[in-house]
């Protein structure tokens, strides 16, 4: 009779982990079709937290008739532990409710390009507790969904996004009208391979550093695949000129 019992909790513990996980990979596929979609933010965390939900119903549809557990019992006391342990999981509750008020609220989605505490790349994921973003040179950098919700952020503009900007310092003796003519020629032949002609090259005077006149050289690319290389290329064919601020 007892062993009957077992051989009972057993099959309803593995029926219900079966349907639970037909029911979660079905809805997975669903949710991820409708974020491609484009009607609602992609990333990871909608996913995660929808299999969160469908695991959590499974929980507490076995506690009765395999653990003998009453799931209201269960319940009533996981929200007086819940007090002690969000003392302990502050951190990472906070990573979680900034992920989704900042994709709920289209602050940021996969695919942007932005620009955060002095790194900038493609979001290219959003989970439970971090934002995935691609930097220009390939580096991955994670950071924390909390930093984010509290740090300025600048989303890029489409045109921003593609490009890249090289910032020199000039003697304050140099003659700024051939300075700019010859950056204005060294910088088209350099970044030809890769820069958008429909686009003109721009010179930003950003005031005085240090050395001398701060001057800031933007490309826009055809695509930001290549911005290592004509960041590379710009910067080998200004170095070294009579014009440059020295120490």
């Amino acid at each position: 009779m007892l062993e009957n019992e077992k051989l009972r909790k057993v099959l309803i513990l593995l029926g219900v982990c079966i349907v639970t996980f037909v029911v979660q990979w079905v809805a997975t596929k669903a949710a991820r079709r409708i974020l491609r979609s484009g009607n609602v933010p992609q990333g990871s965390i909608f996913v995660n937290v929808m299999r969160v939900l469908i695991w959590s119903l499974a929980f507490l549809t076995v506690l009765e008739p395999v653990f003998g557990i009453q799931p209201t019992a269960f319940v009533a006391a996981l929200g007086v532990t819940s007090v002690a342990l969000s003392f302990g999981l502050q951190t990472t509750i906070s990573n979680v409710i900034s992920g989704l008020g900042l994709m709920i609220g289209h602050v940021i989605e996969v695919g942007d390009w932005i620009e955060v505490g002095g790194y900038q790349g493609v979001v290219t994921d959003i989970t439970w507790r971090s934002t995935t973003i691609k930097a220009l040179i390939g580096d991955v950098i994670v950071i924390p969904n909390s930093v984010l919700n509290t740090t300025t952020l600048r989303k890029l503009a489409p045109l921003s996004a593609r490009s890249v900007t090289v910032p020199i310092e000039i003697d304050p003796l140099a003659n700024m009208t051939e300075v700019e003519r010859e950056v204005r020629t060294l910088v088209e032949a350099a970044a030809k391979p890769w820069r958008d002609p429909q686009i003109p090259i721009d010179l930003i005077h950003q005031g005085y550093g240090p050395l001398g006149l701060k001057l800031d050289v933007r490309v826009t690319l055809v695509t930001m695949d290549d911005a290592f290389s004509a960041r590379s290329a710009i910067v080998r064919a200004v170095s070294g000129k009579d014009w440059l601020a020295r120490w």
